[in-house]
């Protein structure tokens, strides 16, 4: 057979191109060719009257010369081209949260209840404090009601809640011309069921029995002058309605019946069955940000209201307004205006008494625990974007407060601190623990040392206190802000009388706290304290410095001048280890004691000493290398 090849080679850097070669004369005519994505394959491509087409196989390596592929070459089929798969990137997942219940619509407005139920399985906590003003000498503790509730969602349609109030104090004004001394407690449960939630309108029914503990003197509550009480029954049904212009904005109605006995301590007048009509509003403009604003007006036949001028019971409206703002996701401040008596479900539709003029201001902390079923993911943790930076030995130390200054920082969420102290300057004990990232609570008990006399011819001296703390924080130089700051709020209340009289205090602070370098932090305290019984206000700016010395030992001083009174000055010693979590202070004060929180405005008539003791449980730490 007579046949002329052409052959043609290529070359490029390091890379064997295709080859082509063309059969000029007689059939059968062949042409190989490369195939543009199987390099270095090469596929024959027969003219019409050859056999199917085949895959020639690779190039020849080493010293073999290129010929035509052979008969077993070519009986091997054409297999498809195989592409090449790229890995799968792996890519992280955002964590997925959920919209805890306080950056939800409201279950209750300050004293109204709506139709809107908590998600399944979870719980809100509520404390706080309403305080009136006294327009009566003697007036008592500043006419606190204290107050707290627990509801828990038992699925997407029922609610159980617990809640109780409690007064203890002569009434600020006169009833009668007299001035009774009134004690007034309320302990209910209750249950709420969302029976229509549509689009934008819900409807629930709800109803609470509640226990009522009435003692008074002076023609209130009592047939005479003479003191007695007596526990009673109360009780109330509700029919709550929620309208949603949107999610932020919602109306609610809230017919309800309330019953309380016509008498009681033997033919003292009191309240007696009465209907109400309720209506508010709540509006959401921001997430950490809602106004809530409610009235309700009872009709009869009984009352809600003693008129001072003969403490006959009348019916007058009640109404609140106010504020929520959630510091964390977890935890709020409720701010409000209001001249309501109580929290419970029937005690919260009754006025303080006499009268319902009188303006309280309501102060009280909103709390979710990161809690829900088990396939449900964790409420969202914080505000703030991207991830937390963890603790350090160094920021650990500062958690603690000093010897008499608060200190801006707050224990993570679940860390527990324990501390207790003994000397001169006052024998107590106190828990903390974190509620949530920058959220705190604390609880302490103190025997206080020789107190210097605040008001004329009353001291401290020997007072045992219990007092209560929730510190939150808003800035924090550990996650990146200029500075740390937080506001604390406390009251301590005199359980014991000791040498002097047994009183109780309030407590408003400022923490500020700057790290200019990684072994020094200067700190910042205004502080206020509220005194009773003559309500005497007492005000101080504590400055403070704790360098850190050597590794875990760290020196601390402070002063806290007191306007017109006895200032407090301490300085000592600290040794922490981290890794443990435990620490102890030795130290002299002015101040007599540190584990309440308002001790540090009470100076003493000589410096003590003391010992502090620290046990800090959990938190995170930095991993290491």
């Amino acid at each position: 057979m007579n046949s002329k090849w052409t052959l043609a080679l290529g070359f490029s850097a390091g890379v064997w191109l295709p080859l082509a070669a063309t059969a000029q004369s007689s059939p059968p005519q062949w042409q190989i060719e490369a195939r543009p994505i199987t390099h270095p394959t090469f596929e024959v491509a027969p003219t019409a009257e050859a056999l199917p087409q085949w895959q020639a196989v690779p190039e020849p390596r080493g010293d073999r010369l290129w010929q035509p592929a052979t008969p077993e070459e070519l009986a091997q089929p054409i297999l498809p081209p195989v592409a090449e798969q790229a890995p799968t990137p792996v890519i992280a997942e955002e964590p997925q949260y959920r919209i805890p219940p306080l950056m939800r619509p409201p279950t209750r407005l300050f004293n109204l209840e709506t139709a809107n139920i908590l998600p399944e399985q979870t719980l809100e906590l509520r404390g706080g404090i309403r305080n009136y003003d006294p327009q009566v000498a003697g007036g008592g503790g500043g006419l606190q009601i204290f107050y707290g509730s627990i509801d828990y969602a038992i699925n997407h349609r029922l609610q159980v809640s617990f809640s109780g109030n409690y007064y203890d104090d002569p009434l600020g004004r006169l009833v009668k011309g007299l001035q009774p001394d009134l004690q007034f407690g309320a302990i209910a449960a209750g249950l709420k069921y969302q029976v229509h939630r549509g689009e934008n309108l819900s409807v629930a029914v709800a109803g609470s029995l509640e226990a009522v503990r009435v003692r008074s003197d002076n023609f209130l509550f009592v047939p005479g002058a003479a003191r007695a009480g007596t526990w009673t029954v109360a009780a109330s049904l509700q029919a709550p309605m929620t309208y949603s212009f949107n999610p932020q904005l919602q109306w609610h109605f809230t017919p309800n019946l309330t019953y309380f006995p016509d008498t009681v301590n033997k033919g003292g007048e009191f309240y007696g069955t009465n209907f109400n009509f309720g209506t508010g509003i709540s509006w959401q403009p921001h997430p950490r940000f809602n106004l809530f604003a409610d009235v309700n007006m009872p009709v009869g036949p009984g009352g809600n209201a003693v008129r001072s001028s003969d403490g006959a019971i009348v019916n007058l409206p009640v109404w609140s307004a106010g504020v929520r703002f959630l510091v964390n996701p977890a935890v709020s401040i409720d701010l409000a205006a209001t001249n309501a008596f109580g929290i419970t479900p029937a005690s919260r539709t009754l006025a303080f008494l006499p009268g319902a003029d009188q303006v309280g201001v309501m102060a009280g902390l909103s709390y979710t625990p990161n809690m829900g079923p088990d396939f449900a993911p964790p409420f969202l943790p914080s505000f703030r974007s991207g991830p937390r930076q963890p603790l350090t030995d160094r920021d650990r130390q500062l958690l603690l407060n000093g010897l008499t200054l608060t200190s801006p920082s707050t224990l993570d969420l679940g860390m527990l601190h324990l501390r207790g102290n003994s000397g001169t300057t006052g024998t107590g004990f106190q828990v903390g623990f974190g509620l949530a990232y920058d959220a705190q609570f604390a609880i302490a008990i103190e025997q206080w040392e020789r107190g210097e006399t605040l008001i004329e011819n009353l001291n401290y001296s020997g007072n045992l206190q219990l007092g209560l703390a929730a510190k939150l924080r808003f800035l924090d130089q550990t996650q990146g802000d200029p500075f740390s700051l937080a506001f604390q709020g406390s009251f301590n209340r005199g359980i014991k009388q000791g040498g002097g009289g047994s009183r109780s205090l309030g407590g408003l602070e400022l923490a500020f706290m700057y790290e200019p370098t990684k072994n020094v932090a200067l700190l910042l305290n205004p502080k206020l304290g509220i005194f009773t019984p003559n309500q005497k206000v007492v005000g101080g700016i504590g400055v403070g410095l704790n360098v850190e010395v050597v590794r875990n030992l760290q020196f601390i001083a402070e002063a806290t001048p007191v306007f017109g009174q006895t200032g407090v000055y301490s300085a000592g010693l600290r040794y922490v280890v981290p890794q443990w979590g435990l620490g102890i202070d030795l130290y002299g004060s002015t101040a007599v004691g540190s584990s309440i929180p308002n001790a540090g405005l009470v100076g003493q008539g000589s410096p003590g000493v003391g010992v502090n003791l620290h046990w800090l449980f959990g938190g995170s730490r930095p991993q290491e290398n």
